[in-house]
């Protein structure tokens, strides 16, 4: 069959048919986009009759893409990466750093990441940023995905089909409330820390799992442990005294240089790690992600 009926595709329908992959959801995809849920759900039926094959599948009540799907996706993700690129190179011809850069940060380059981004737009006023916020587990999966121009995160996966430039150290280090038993002790041993309830973030949390391979590797394991939602939670458990906490230095410094939290002098911490800026290698980055990995990792 020829390939020609595929130019009877329109933008409307691969922008639409996109945002479901992201959401996976329709009714969210919709959200997103301001439309009603039927006329996403009809955009997509259309795009299906005019492949002649079905896009999404149920496993239970989750929406998986089919063979089909993954196709499409790959062509429109590569269709709208084009566009922007050609829209980026002709505000280059004019003169101007211009078009979108879309972000994903772990949670914990919340903190510092907006700093760097307000000093990129001051020199280039006419890009607009799109950041989000992810944790580790979805941080990796956004990257198998390729649906962000660059990831900032802490641990690197070892895969050659990605590209890192590490760019700012990151620490992680235990924190506790002023008055803690353990504020004052040199060296604690990690069986010691580990006897006080511990704070941390789910499963998919970076800093959990680097904690987690530093126990592992002395042969132990976190006891009583409390599981909060956010590092802002974290925070204010610890300084409530509900546990100690592993966080990265950027995530509490300003509770720490406040006095709310202390450190603590902890074996083994802190953990020297560095935050990474990351795309897949076969991505062409856009002249705008280009500007901004340079601006990043130039000191």
């Amino acid at each position: 069959m020829s390939t020609a009926y595929l130019s009877r595709l329109t933008l409307r329908q691969v922008r639409i048919f996109l945002a479901v992959c992201q959401q996976e959801s329709y009714s969210r995809a919709a959200e997103e986009l301001a439309l009603t849920q039927p006329a996403v759900s009809a955009q997509v039926r259309n795009l299906e009759e005019l492949i002649g094959e079905p896009l999404f599948d149920y496993v239970g009540k989750r929406l998986s893409l089919t063979p089909a799907g993954r196709a499409m996706r790959r062509a429109g993700q590569d269709l709208m990466r084009r566009l922007v690129r050609v829209e980026m190179e002709l505000a280059e011809l004019r003169g101007v750093m211009q078009g979108t850069l879309t972000l994903a940060v772990e949670s914990s380059a919340q903190y510092f990441m907006p700093e760097r981004l307000a000093a990129f737009c001051r020199r280039h006023p006419e890009v607009e940023v799109q950041m989000r916020v992810l944790n580790h587990g979805e941080a990796l999966k956004s990257l198998r995905e390729d649906r962000y121009d660059l990831t900032i995160m802490g641990q690197v996966p070892d895969d050659r089909r990605l590209r890192f430039v590490p760019f700012r150290q990151n620490d992680l280090v235990a924190v506790a409330v002023p008055g803690h038993p353990l504020q004052d002790m040199e060296a604690v041993p990690l069986t010691r820390f580990l006897e006080f309830p511990l704070l941390s973030r789910e499963p998919g949390s970076g800093t959990r799992l680097v904690f987690e391979e530093l126990c592992q590797s002395r042969g132990l394991r976190p006891g009583r442990r409390q599981q909060l939602g956010s590092q802002e939670a974290i925070k204010a458990g610890v300084i409530a005294g509900l546990g100690l906490a592993v966080l990265p230095r950027d995530a509490c410094r300003e509770e720490l240089a406040a006095g709310r939290l202390v450190t603590l002098d902890v074996d083994g911490l802190p953990l020297k790690r560095s935050w990474c800026v990351v795309h897949p290698r076969a991505r062409h980055l856009t002249p705008v992600a280009d500007a901004f990995l340079k601006a990043l990792t130039t000191v």
